[in-house]
C-alpha cells in the first residue's frame, strides 16, 4: 500500500498569447508534508504529460522485531512488521514499524494554514463559531450563552477576549466570523452593555450549576513550596520554611486525552509512528525531520509498549498519546497588568500545521497558576 498520486493540476493558459504556461520543475509547490500540489502553481511540463516520480526504492527494510520472551509471536494480535510506502511527487516516502490502521489526510490549503485572505476563508459555518473545538460533550450551545443576557452579548464578548487588541485588517475579518453567527441578533448588539455582561460573568461563574464549575472537570488544590530567607540557613531543604499557595485550578490529564480520544478529531491524529526519507534525484535516501510523530522518541516509545506482555484476551491496538506541555504567563488586558500563568496541552499525534492554527482548537488548558506578587513574613 502507497500513497495514491495527487490529480495533476489544470493548465494554465496566457490571456496574451494564448499559449500554456509551463513552470519549470525545480518551481513546484506542495501543501507542507504532502504531495498535494498547490493550484496556483502553474504545472511542469512532468505534470502536464501526466508523468510522476517514477523512483524505485531501494531503501532495505529492517529486520522485523524479535518476539517477546514474555509472550509467543503468534499470541501478538499486532505483530509490528515494518511497512514502508511507495515515494510520492516529492520523493518522500515513509518507513512504517507496521501497517498502520489510521493515515490522515492534508489535501487542501485550508486544512494547514489558517489566514483571512484565503479563498473560503471567512466561511460561516452552520453552528456558532464558538462551540467549534469543544471537546466535553457535555457543555452544549446553551451553556456557553447562559451567563449572558443573550447570544449575542456573549458573542461580542468572544470577539473581545479572543482578539489580539489591535484593529488590524485580520481582526476587522475576524469580527465578521462574530457578526454572521447564526445566534447574532442587532437588535440585541444595541442594547449591549460591556459592563452588565462583565457582572454577569462573574455571578455565573460562582454558581455551583454551570458545566464550567470545578465539578465539571476543573479542581481546586494548594501548593506547597520551600523558601530561602536572607541571613538563614539549613542543613537540608527539607528544614526550610514552606509556603502554601492556594487556587492553584487543574484538570486531570487522563480525563483530557480520553476526552480528545473519543472526539472525531483523532481521525486526524497519527497513531502509528514513521520515519520518513527522501529520494534524491542520484539514489540516495536522505532521512527527513518533521513532525513529532516522525521523531526517534515516538519510534522507541511505540516499540517499547508494543512489547509489553498482553493479558489473555487483549486484542486492542496499542497508540502512544503524545502530550506537549507549555507554560508561559498570559497578558489579559490592553491597559494593566491583569494576567493568569495557563499550562497548556497539545498532542504531538497532531500535525504541527494544524496545531498552529488558532481556529483548530488544537489547544487544551490543563492548570493556571496564580501569581504570588509577594511573601508575607512567616516566622
Amino acid at each position: 500500500m502507497g500513497r495514491p498520486p495527487s490529480p495533476s493540476p489544470p493548465p494554465v493558459v496566457s490571456q496574451r498569447s494564448g499559449q500554456r504556461i509551463r513552470m519549470p520543475a525545480h518551481f513546484a509547490d506542495f501543501l507542507p508534508g504532502s504531495s498535494t500540489h498547490l493550484a496556483h502553481m502553474p504545472p511542469s511540463n512532468r505534470q502536464q504529460r501526466g508523468h510522476h516520480n517514477d523512483v524505485i526504492v531501494d531503501q532495505p527494510l529492517p529486520q522485523p522485531r524479535t518476539p517477546s520472551l514474555l509472550q509467543p509471536e503468534h499470541e501478538d494480535p499486532f505483530p509490528l512488521i515494518p511497512f514502508e510506502t511507495e515515494p510520492d511527487e516529492a520523493g518522500l516516502y515513509c518507513l512504517y514499524p507496521t501497517c498502520p490502521t489510521l493515515l490522515s489526510n492534508k489535501d487542501t490549503l485550508k486544512d494547514v494554514t489558517d489566514a483571512p485572505t484565503l479563498a473560503g476563508g471567512n466561511h460561516i459555518p452552520d453552528s456558532s463559531c464558538i462551540t467549534e473545538g469543544l471537546s466535553s460533550k457535555e457543555i452544549g450551545q446553551e451553556d456557553l450563552y447562559a451567563a449572558f443576557s443573550n447570544p449575542t452579548s456573549g458573542l461580542l464578548m468572544a470577539y473581545q477576549y479572543s482578539g489580539t487588541g489591535q484593529q488590524s485588517v485580520a481582526e476587522l475579518q475576524h469580527l465578521t466570523t462574530f457578526i454572521g453567527d447564526p445566534l447574532f441578533n442587532h437588535s440585541n448588539a444595541l442594547s449591549f452593555s460591556h459592563t452588565q455582561e462583565s457582572k454577569n460573568i462573574d455571578t455565573y461563574l460562582q454558581e455551583s450549576s454551570n458545566p464550567f464549575h470545578e465539578e465539571y472537570g476543573w479542581c481546586q488544590s494548594a501548593v506547597k513550596i520551600r523558601l530561602p530567607k536572607e541571613g538563614k540557613k539549613w542543613s537540608a531543604e527539607a528544614e526550610a520554611p514552606e509556603f502554601e499557595i492556594p487556587r492553584v485550578y487543574h484538570c486531570s490529564i487522563t480525563d483530557i486525552i480520553e476526552s480528545v480520544f473519543k472526539d472525531d478529531i483523532v481521525t486526524t491524529f497519527n497513531m502509528t509512528p514513521y520515519q520518513e526519507f527522501w529520494k534524491s534525484p542520484n539514489g540516495r535516501s536522505i532521512k527527513v525531520f518533521s513532525e513529532a510523530y516522525s521523531s526517534p522518541e515516538m519510534i522507541e516509545t511505540y516499540a517499547e509498549i508494543n512489547d509489553l506482555p498482553r493479558e489473555a484476551g487483549d486484542n486492542l491496538e496499542r497508540v502512544v498519546a503524545s502530550l506537549m506541555m507549555w507554560s508561559d504567563a498570559t497578558h489579559l488586558a490592553s491597559v494593566g497588568d491583569a494576567s493568569l500563568w495557563p499550562f497548556y496541552l497539545y498532542f504531538g499525534n497532531q500535525s504541527k500545521y494544524t496545531r498552529g492554527k488558532p481556529t483548530a482548537s488544537a489547544c487544551h488548558h490543563i492548570a493556571y497558576i496564580p501569581s504570588v506578587s509577594c511573601l508575607f513574613e512567616m516566622y
